[in-house]
């Protein structure tokens, strides 16, 4: 097991190595100059050799290979670097973006574990009844349009039709923690019922295949109570699978969020990766995006981990694998 974690960790590195080599080769590749984007244009008025300095300041006038292997120095050292805008240091401006976008994830993933569960559950147990086509039919609208759609649809019925949701922001401490959730309310719904139809069907198909086993229809046999046969041995059997999906999705959970929290002028991350973006505030940027890969890496990993917990055959192979290394 230990070598696994090892393994596992290893692989994470160079996948974070990998990536934050991609991006930063991909945004020195898109049109545009921070330079051009910090001074706008008040820049054609410098000299030649003003215009050279303010792109040596700002770490531009070396070759590509050189900029890198300063930046990934720095961040090896602690040093995320300072905002091309303002001077800021980069790891604050990180800091600050990063908890809101923990509360609009997590609160998305428990709507969409407590409905998938619920509805997954219910229409596993009844195939082809009439809540499982409707149920089945609400899932497949959902998994047909795009997070961004969802998202002003509840905007417009829930907080410019019916006005019973604020449209943006994260609220004031002034409202108290109920004007904190009726803000966080609608974007956690877009965030969740852009994945649920997913999960709904993945649940729902395992639960009714597990339904048909021999081991469930001896414990009703037994007199096992439903719930007991549900929760102790159902739902367990079905969990493995629907959680590696979760492990394997989270990365579309994460785009998914960048594209919420613009629409709902929330201030996460990914609306400080998308305003970096269009002011060519490189350091941000990079740091954003390789942060968020962190996260999803980690996040995949942790799941892993947890199955192979959790199951017992899985943990077998990886101890017989370690053993055998």
């Amino acid at each position: 097991m230990r070598r696994y974690l090892f393994s596992r960790a290893g692989e994470a590195v160079i996948v974070l190595l990998i990536v934050s080599l991609l991006v930063f080769i991909f945004i020195r590749l898109l049109p545009g100059d921070p330079a051009m984007a910090l001074y706008g244009d008040q820049i054609q008025k410098l000299t030649p050799a003003d215009q050279l300095r303010i792109r040596a300041n700002l770490g531009l006038d070396e070759p590509l290979y050189c900029q890198y292997v300063k930046w990934l120095q720095g961040i090896m050292q602690g040093d995320w670097g300072r905002s091309y805008l303002n001077g800021e240091r980069v790891d604050v401006l990180i800091g600050q973006a990063i908890g809101p976008t923990v509360q609009l994830m997590l609160a998305g993933t428990f709507l969409t574990l407590l409905l998938s569960l619920l509805f997954g559950t219910m229409t596993g147990l009844r195939p082809s009844s009439k809540m499982d086509r409707t149920v089945t039919a609400v899932s497949l609208v959902l998994m047909s349009f795009p997070a961004f759609y969802l998202a002003l649809c509840l905007i417009l019925v829930f907080s410019i039709a019916l006005q019973w949701f604020p449209i943006a922001g994260m609220g004031s401490g002034a409202e108290g923690w109920i004007g904190r959730l009726r803000h966080l309310a609608l974007p956690a719904a877009a965030l969740a019922l852009s994945h649920i139809g997913y999960y709904i069907r993945l649940l729902r198909n395992h639960v009714t295949v597990i339904n048909d086993k021999e081991f469930v229809r001896a414990l009703r046999m037994r007199g096992v109570s439903p719930h007991r046969i549900i929760f102790r041995h159902m739902l367990p059997n079905a969990a493995l699978p629907f959680l590696s999906y979760i492990g394997m999705s989270l990365s579309l959970t994460f785009a998914g969020s960048v594209v919420i929290e613009t629409l709902f002028s929330w201030p996460g991350l990914g609306m400080l990766a998308l305003k970096s973006a269009q002011s060519h505030d490189y350091p941000v940027l990079l740091a954003a995006i390789l942060l968020s890969t962190f996260v999803v890496v980690a996040g995949s990993l942790m799941i892993d981990l947890f199955c192979a917990w959790y199951h017992p055959q899985i943990r077998r192979q990886l101890l017989s694998r370690g053993s055998a290394q």
